[in-house]
C-alpha cells in the first residue's frame, strides 16, 4: 500500500490516511479527485518527486477520464480526446514523439476535407479553400479584441462585408449561406460551445495553438491511453530514468463519487473528503480535477464552506458545451471514392425537410470522418443542443439517420452493411456532463476565465488546501489533453515548491 490506513475510533467509518515520515520530513496526505488526464499528471509527478501519502478518488470503474480508447470492431476507437494537436508546446507530443511509432500523421490531416452540399454536389476545391481561409482570417481577425458584440455578430458582419467585395463575385448567395451554417457548426464543434451568439468577440483568454500537424494519430491497440502510461512511468520500454514508474492501481480508489469536501475540516487543519457511499476520509490537501460541467452541478454542495467568490464565478462563468462522435462499422471498407473528412452543407429547402422528418437530430452531425487503422469505420462528429438530445436516442435511429445522410452526402456510393454502431454521451455522464470548456459572453462579463477556476483555496494559516486542475484551468490550452496534463503538474508542483 503506498499509505498507512486505520480505522478511526472517534467517528464510525472514518479513513485516515496517517503522514508518514521519510527521511525526517513528513509526507502529507493528498487525495487527488479524479483519475483523468490531469489527476494522473498531479498524481505521478507528486509521486515521483517523493509523495507516497496519495489516493485518487475516481467515481467510476475506469481511469482516464476524457481519455477513452474503446475495442471496436478489429481494433480501437476514441470515444473522447482523439488527436495529439501540434508539436511545440504540446506536452502531450513532447512525451510521446521519443517512442518510434507511436504517433503518425493522421488521414485526416492531408488537408483533402471536402465540401458537399445536400444535392450531392461537391464545393470546388480552389472555392472551397477560398471560402475557409477567408473564414479563418476572420476569426483569427485581431478587430475581435474592439468588438462589443458576440463572435456570432463579429463574423456574420465581417463574412457578408467581405463576399461583397468584386474578389468573391463568383460565390452565389446559395453557397454563401450554406458555408455560412456549415462554419458556424465547424467552429461549434471545435469549441465547444451551442451558438457562437453565446460566446464573446473579443475574449479575456486566448487559446495558444501549438505549432505544428494539428492532427496527429496514435499506433498502437492503447491509443491515446498510451499517454497516460508514458506520464506515469509505465509505458513498455521507457527509457526517462527520471520518472519512477508509478503504482497507479494501488493509488485509485474506484466508485468514490466525491460529494462533499470540507476545506476547514476538523481543528487539527484537516481536510474531510466524503463520497456518495459512505467513505469518509481525512487529508492535507486535496487536488479537484472533475469536469467543469460536474462542479457546474454539483459545487454548490460539494464545498463546504461554499468556494471564495474568486472560484464560484470561475464555475459559472466558463462554459462548458458538448461534441459527441458517432462510430459506425461496415461490413466492407468505406467507398474510395468517399473523402477522408466530409463537411455537410444543407440548401435551406432540404434543411427544412430534415428538421420535418424522424431524422431531425442529425442536423447535429456536421461532419463524417475516417478513421486511421480503421478502414470499415466512419465516425460522425456532433455539435450542440441537437447532440444532446440525440444521447437519449436508440442505436436504431441513430443508425436510420446515419444511412439517410449518407444517402445524400455519399450520393452513388456503396458502404455496405452496418454492423456495428458505437457513440459517446458526454453530456448525460453524470460523471462530465459535457465535453471540454469554451468561453462565452458570461465568462467576459463576470470577468473571469481559468486562472480564476485554478485558483487555490487557502486555509486560515495560508495553506494551500483546496487545488484545481483540469483543461478547464488551463488558460491557453484549455479543452485538450495536452491542457489537462499541464494543469496536473502545475498543481503538483505548487505542493511540491510548497513543502520545499
Amino acid at each position: 500500500m503506498p499509505f498507512n490506513m486505520k480505522w478511526s475510533t472517534s467517528l464510525l467509518g472514518l479513513l485516515s490516511f496517517v503522514a508518514v515520515v521519510v527521511n525526517g520530513v513528513e509526507n502529507p496526505r493528498i487525495i487527488i479527485v479524479g483519475a483523468g488526464a490531469a489527476g494522473i499528471a498531479a498524481a505521478s509527478r507528486l509521486y515521483q518527486r517523493g509523495f507516497r501519502n496519495i489516493t485518487i478518488l475516481e467515481a467510476s470503474q475506469r481511469f482516464g477520464g476524457r481519455i477513452y480508447t474503446t475495442p471496436f470492431g478489429p481494433g480501437i476507437v476514441e470515444l473522447g480526446a482523439q488527436w495529439c494537436h501540434g508539436e511545440v508546446g504540446n506536452v502531450v507530443y513532447q512525451l510521446a514523439s521519443v517512442y518510434p511509432g507511436l504517433l503518425k500523421s493522421s488521414i485526416i490531416a492531408d488537408e483533402d476535407a471536402v465540401l458537399i452540399r445536400s444535392s450531392g454536389a461537391r464545393v470546388p476545391e480552389a472555392v472551397a479553400d477560398r471560402l475557409q481561409t477567408m473564414a479563418e482570417g476572420i476569426i483569427e481577425s485581431d478587430q475581435r479584441d474592439s468588438f462589443a458584440g458576440s463572435l456570432g455578430d463579429f463574423f456574420t458582419q465581417k463574412y457578408w462585408q467581405t463576399l461583397a467585395t468584386p474578389a468573391y463575385k463568383d460565390i452565389s448567395r446559395d453557397l454563401a449561406e450554406q458555408f455560412l451554417v456549415y462554419y458556424h457548426n465547424y467552429e461549434r464543434g471545435y469549441t465547444a460551445y451551442d451558438s457562437w451568439f453565446e460566446v464573446a468577440a473579443s475574449e479575456t483568454d486566448s487559446y495558444v495553438e501549438p505549432a505544428g500537424n494539428q492532427d496527429i494519430a496514435w499506433n498502437g491497440k492503447k491509443g491515446f491511453s498510451a499517454i497516460l502510461d508514458i506520464v506515469s512511468g509505465n509505458y513498455p520500454g521507457t527509457t526517462n530514468t527520471s520518472l519512477t514508474p508509478v503504482p497507479i492501481s494501488s493509488l485509485i480508489r474506484y466508485g468514490k463519487f466525491v460529494s462533499n469536501i470540507q476545506w476547514k475540516g476538523s481543528p487539527e487543519g484537516d481536510v474531510i473528503v466524503k463520497t456518495q457511499d459512505g467513505s469518509i476520509y481525512e487529508t492535507d490537501h486535496v487536488i479537484v480535477t472533475v469536469s467543469l460541467g460536474v462542479l457546474k452541478e454539483n459545487s454548490a454542495t460539494m464545498f463546504s464552506p461554499a468556494l471564495p467568490t474568486v472560484n464560484q464565478q470561475a464555475i459559472t462563468g466558463l462554459y462548458f458545451g458538448t461534441v459527441n462522435k458517432i462510430f459506425v462499422l461496415f461490413d466492407a471498407p468505406i467507398p474510395e471514392d468517399f473523402p477522408n473528412t466530409v463537411h455537410l452543407l444543407w440548401y435551406k429547402s432540404d434543411l427544412t425537410a430534415l428538421r420535418q422528418s424522424p431524422h431531425a437530430w442529425a442536423e447535429a452531425i456536421s461532419t463524417f470522418f475516417r478513421i486511421d487503422n480503421q478502414p470499415n469505420v466512419l465516425m460522425a462528429w456532433m455539435n450542440g443542443a441537437e447532440g444532446r438530445r440525440a444521447e437519449t436516442l436508440d442505436d436504431a435511429t441513430i443508425r436510420n439517420g446515419i444511412l439517410y445522410l449518407l444517402k445524400i452526402f455519399g450520393s452513388g456510393l456503396d458502404f455496405g452493411n452496418i454492423t456495428g454502431l458505437l457513440r459517446s454521451k458526454w453530456s448525460s455522464d453524470r460523471l462530465f456532463r459535457g465535453s471540454y470548456s469554451s468561453r462565452s459572453i458570461t465568462t467576459e462579463n463576470l470577468n473571469t476565465g481559468a486562472r480564476a477556476l485554478g485558483t487555490p483555496v487557502r486555509n486560515a494559516a495560508n495553506e494551500p488546501v483546496l487545488l484545481f486542475a483540469g483543461e478547464a484551468t488551463n488558460p491557453v490550452h484549455y479543452s485538450t489533453v495536452h491542457g489537462a496534463i499541464d494543469s496536473g503538474f502545475r498543481e503538483a508542483n505548487r505542493l511540491i515548491n510548497y513543502y520545499s
